[in-house]
């Protein structure tokens, strides 16, 4: 199958999504993959004939632009973390600029088209701001990471899985290996018409907080117990109870709609575009790891 486009770059590469998207994207159809890496960054990257890695600011429009322009990237795809989401619309000016034609922003969560509080509100602000500047953007929902689903129950901090009450809807979970292969998919397979000002949902497996906290109980002797209120000394406590309460009212789906207020169901799920594809399940995640 002829490549959509074969030149992407890449900012937050050495991330915890930005590592699975690179690593499919070097053994995918990419031709050209340039990763952008903070000067101060300790990430390493592997050493690959399609890959080079430039030190830039994100916030120097025109230093990335320069970097965008001089490898004629088609795609630019940010994988950055909490902290650099608000800055992503200097890296879509910079886009723009260099005549990129795909901005994939940093969306990889529960949805956010339509959201107007939290801590999602960021990320839609970023997708329709490179919309408003005439740049297409394609936004990919994955739900919770599975690889991290240990960190919705705070079972590293307190040794057991905390369920927030009443922790019987269901979201969706998708493994790091599925997102990044999907996202090189996409982008080197798909036409352009499917890609630009594209929404993809991804579901790797779905399931309650409560089935997620008895699988860790049943695979890893996880002891579960239910709470009304997260512990306040649990590190970044304020952004795990706003997801715990968007999972507990069923807006952890991937396949959630905010504009509508409804789930659009499994038809809404992008899956089934990458043909032949196994997707994990949340307990084979859960099994192979440590």
């Amino acid at each position: 199958m002829t490549a959509t486009f074969t030149k992407i770059a890449l900012v937050g590469g050495g991330g915890a999504v930005g590592r699975p998207i690179l690593d499919s994207l070097l053994a995918g159809g990419a031709a050209t993959v340039v990763v952008l890496s903070r000067p101060e960054s300790t990430s390493t990257f592997p050493s690959h004939p399609n890959l080079a890695v430039e030190r830039v600011k994100y916030d120097d429009v025109g230093a990335v632009a320069a970097i965008l322009k001089k490898s004629s990237i088609e795609v630019l795809v940010s994988a950055v973390g909490g902290g650099g989401l608000e800055g992503q619309t200097l890296l879509a000016d910079a886009a723009k600029q260099s005549g990129v034609q795909v901005f994939v922003p940093s969306e990889f969560g529960i949805p956010t088209e339509g959201v107007t509080e939290g801590f999602a509100v960021v990320k839609t602000r970023v997708a329709d701001y490179s919309k408003s500047i005439g740049l297409p953007a394609a936004r990919v929902y994955t739900g919770a990471f599975a690889d991290q689903a240990s960190w919705i129950g705070s079972v590293k901090e307190k040794g057991k899985f905390l369920v927030l009450n009443p922790g019987d809807k269901a979201f969706s979970l998708t493994s790091l290996s599925d997102i990044g292969g999907f996202v090189a998919y996409a982008l080197t397979s798909l036409p352009p018409t499917k890609l630009k000002d594209a929404t993809f949902r991804l579901q790797g497996d779905r399931l309650s907080i409560i089935g997620l906290a008895n699988l860790f109980h049943e695979l890893k002797s996880v002891p579960v117990e239910r709470v009304n209120k997260f512990p306040e000394d649990i590190p970044g406590v304020q952004a795990k109870a706003y997801l715990a309460a968007q999972f507990n009212v069923g807006k952890g789906s991937s396949s959630w709609d905010h504009v509508q207020n409804k789930d659009l169901g499994p038809g809404a799920i992008s899956n089934n575009l990458w043909e032949g594809h196994k997707w994990q399940t949340i307990r084979e995640v859960i099994s192979s790891s440590q």
